[in-house]
């Protein structure tokens, strides 16, 4: 009986604290209180029709997702369209990158510009001292580059962009790579346990830009898996333009790689087809203002004094802090002497587990498991990074023991309509 109604239990284990939280969100916009009572009885709507209607258990699954983590994310986007004031409220980093794009189509230099005056500063922030965003665009290239011609005809037709239409975009295709990835009840299960996450909406409201390497490093994955090996490797290499953090999971990706007819005399051919988007991308910003880009990218995260990140978030640099063992925020201190030997374990256990289980929600979990403990050692942990990392792990775990659909002859039901 627990099997059979998996789904509806995560649905209900999930879905409650996301409706919660999805509850203050509205509490905090001041709708009033039926609308989300509203969306609360259709979410005991779906879970209903996937106990009593097997069949329909897709479309149960693709709604809550829509109800829980689509539905605030489009009413943040028409807030900020069309409230002023405190509530209506976007994440720095979404709205950095947005500005960044207009800066690049007029012809100026993102990275090392002052976006002082710009609105960033009016961000979500909560430190005592000015966003050092303000000085600085951390984001690689292709984050800027690869939804430009999407941004830029958006605004020609409508005169404005919010970085979360890309985003939520993103999540579409998310929900799509996760139901090929782990076909029938486990990629409906992975894709619940992956934007239900209780805490996932809340940030993808303010923005969640770590997403479209996600889906990358999703794509990627799915094309390995489908011995699709070069695609695969453009693919990743994509995602390390877009964000440098996809170098995390790349040991995971090449171990999965190995799993799948990738040998050691063909991998350079591969490697190389995976650093050519990289120079594509970065290649001409740092042509353009090589000490800029240096100082945003590099330097921003890894130095120490006046001008570096701050040390804070959830993880063991604030520990470390709190403790007095680093006196400042901005001193400095080697966390990668912390993070390399956790990490390389990490790379090692997937190494050796992917080459006995060819499964792909196991390279997801592993991927999110080296996610986790590097970044939960980094100089800063944000709650997004986090995030990034556990909402992998939860897909990856649960994409791994889903039951099986029903068959027949021989052939999966759900996975042949995928």
């Amino acid at each position: 009986m627990l099997v059979r109604r998996g789904e509806a239990l995560l649905l209900v284990l999930l879905g409650i604290p996301s409706a919660a939280v999805g509850w203050q969100i509205a509490r905090t916009w001041g709708l009033p209180g039926w609308l989300p009572a509203i969306l609360a009885g259709l979410l005991a709507i779906l879970v209903l029709v996937s106990v009593v209607r097997p069949g329909l258990k897709e479309l149960a699954a693709a709604g809550a997702v829509v109800v829980l983590y689509g539905l605030p994310i489009l009413g943040a986007i028409v807030r900020w369209r069309l409230v002023a004031g405190p509530t209506a409220l976007i994440g720095d980093g979404a709205y950095q990158i947005q500005l960044a794009r207009n800066l690049l189509m007029a012809g100026i230099d993102p990275y090392g510009h002052d976006y002082t005056g710009s609105g960033l500063e009016r961000a979500p922030w909560g430190q005592p001292f000015p966003n050092p965003a303000l000085h600085h665009l951390d984001y690689w290239p292709g984050t800027i580059v690869l939804p430009l011609p999407v941004q830029a005809a958006f605004q020609f037709a409508t005169g404005w962009w919010d970085e979360r239409i890309w985003l939520l975009l993103t999540g579409v295709a998310v929900f799509i790579l996760l139901r090929w990835l782990l076909p029938g009840p486990a990629g409906r299960m992975a894709a619940v346990a992956f934007f239900l996450i209780p805490g996932h909406s809340l940030l993808a409201v303010l923005g969640d830009n770590d997403l479209p390497m996600i889906g990358l490093l999703m794509a990627a994955t799915l094309a390995i898996g489908r011995r699709r090996l070069m695609p695969a490797a453009f693919l990743i290499g994509l995602a390390i333009a877009t964000k440098q953090t996809a170098l995390i999971a790349l040991p995971v990706l090449v171990a999965w790689g190995f799993a799948n007819g990738i040998t050691w005399r063909s991998l350079p051919r591969y490697a190389g087809l995976a650093v050519l988007p990289v120079v594509v991308f970065v290649a001409p910003f740092a042509a353009w203002n090589a000490p800029a880009f240096v100082r945003d990218t590099v330097l921003y995260n890894v130095g120490s004094g006046s001008d570096v990140y701050p040390i804070q978030g959830i993880g063991l640099s604030s520990w470390l802090l709190h403790a007095g063992i680093i006196h400042g925020a901005r001193d400095a201190f080697p966390f990668l002497a912390i993070q390399l030997p956790l990490v390389i374990v990490a790379w090692a256990l997937a190494w050796r587990w992917l080459a006995q289980h060819r499964v792909a929600g196991d390279a997801l979990f592993w991927m999110g498991l080296a996610f986790f403990v590097f970044l939960i050692t980094n100089r800063f942990a944000q709650p997004t990074y986090l995030l990034l990392a556990v909402e992998l792990m939860a897909a990856g775990l649960v994409g791994r023991l889903a039951p099986a659909e029903p068959t027949s002859a021989g052939v999966p039901v759900a996975a042949a309509a995928a």
